[in-house]
């Protein structure tokens, strides 16, 4: 495995000198005094690279495909900065969402592996080949953003008065979906989402299931992937979370939970919050593509305020794409992004 990812993020938080003193402060300022602390280390070359003006067009332009992306890249980073940029994200992921992010950088090496053995050139297959970008200075008294990318990785945070607002697009993927051979054979980093909507699935009975149906084919991608918003304004479709039983309803919530809880808890829970204020009842579940296990297929979770959806079809099925939206908050759902997509036809 790469030198640099095997030290991991979590060993190389325990031993640099400052990180431990954020534990201590509350979750706002520990997130503005750990962002500040990784910009502010940065070498000047650096740091113009990281940070862009919170203006900039690029903050709505996104994407979890394997090639570069604007801002610094951990392979640029040195052991304190690589440091710092992991006591940053622990501000805003769950331990959960961390160990997901750092499974699905690892899977680079497996597919490096893979696609040599195919006589494939597997130079871009690189865990360090992930850029962190902010945008506006780290500030907390003022709003700001930053992103991770790199490949089948793209979070987004949207950061006011020092307290995170919001943490969509969220999207993460994994290829293989499930290890066929080497010493990580069998692991399946995004197995416990099929798990659950299968679990969910397996429940409803043939009315249930006919309602749920969206299509007999499962689409080749994600639905509301980058400059494809419209997908999600489209009324909610599939079987309703009221037209479920007890037992149903609460496996649809822990499917949905496991997206929302990649983010830090109290942020995790206030959203949880939010969605269910608008109407647990009105979320719908719906299914596309086979019901067998190892054939394509695409569940959705759509509600008035989140969309949720899951893709693995590519590969013969054994490659994930899933993705977290907040209808109403992402990118913090601010007058910026509105400016931005209605008079320059960003993000669209």
């Amino acid at each position: 495995m790469n030198q640099g990812l095997a030290l991991g993020l979590t060993s190389l938080l325990a031993g640099t000198l400052g990180i431990a003193a954020m534990q201590h402060q509350d979750g706002a300022s520990r997130l503005c005094t750990a962002a500040q602390a990784f910009v502010d280390g940065l070498p000047p070359e650096q740091r113009a690279l990281a940070v862009a003006a919170r203006d900039d067009s690029q903050r709505l332009q996104w994407h979890y495909v394997p090639r570069e992306y604007p801002g610094v890249s951990f392979a640029a980073l040195d052991a304190p900065a690589t440091a710092r940029a992991g006591a940053l994200l622990r501000c805003v992921l769950s331990d959960q969402g961390m160990r997901k992010v750092e499974a699905i950088r690892a899977l680079e090496d497996v597919l490096a592996a893979i696609e040599r053995a195919a006589g494939k050139d597997a130079r871009q297959r690189d865990p360090l080949r992930y850029w962190l970008q902010f945008f506006g200075a780290p500030d907390a008294q003022a709003a700001w953003a930053f992103r991770l990318q790199g490949h089948h990785v793209s979070l987004h945070f949207t950061v006011e008065h020092g307290r995170l607002v919001a943490a969509t697009p969220a999207f993460l993927g994994s290829n293989p979906h499930e290890v066929p051979s080497g010493p990580h054979r069998g692991e399946r980093v995004l197995g416990r989402i099929e798990d659950l909507a299968r679990g969910l699935l397996a429940t409803l009975d043939g009315p249930q299931l006919q309602q749920a149906m969206l299509a007999v084919a499962a689409p080749a991608d994600v639905l509301a992937g980058p400059g494809r918003d419209d997908a999600m304004r489209a009324a909610p479709q599939g079987l309703p979370a009221a037209a479920m039983d007890g037992t149903q309803r609460d496996l649809l919530w822990r499917l949905l939970r496991e997206f929302v809880e990649d983010d830090e808890g109290q942020f995790a829970a206030d959203v949880l919050a939010r969605i269910d204020a608008a109407g647990r009842d009105k979320l719908c579940f719906g299914w596309a593509g086979s019901t067998q296990r190892g054939q394509g297929h695409y569940f959705r979770v759509h509600g008035p305020t989140v969309w949720i959806e899951y893709d693995n079809t590519q590969d013969a099925a054994n490659h994930v794409h899933a993705l977290y939206r907040d209808l109403q908050r992402d990118f913090g759902g601010d007058p910026l992004r509105e400016h931005l997509q209605r008079d320059h036809g960003v993000g669209r």
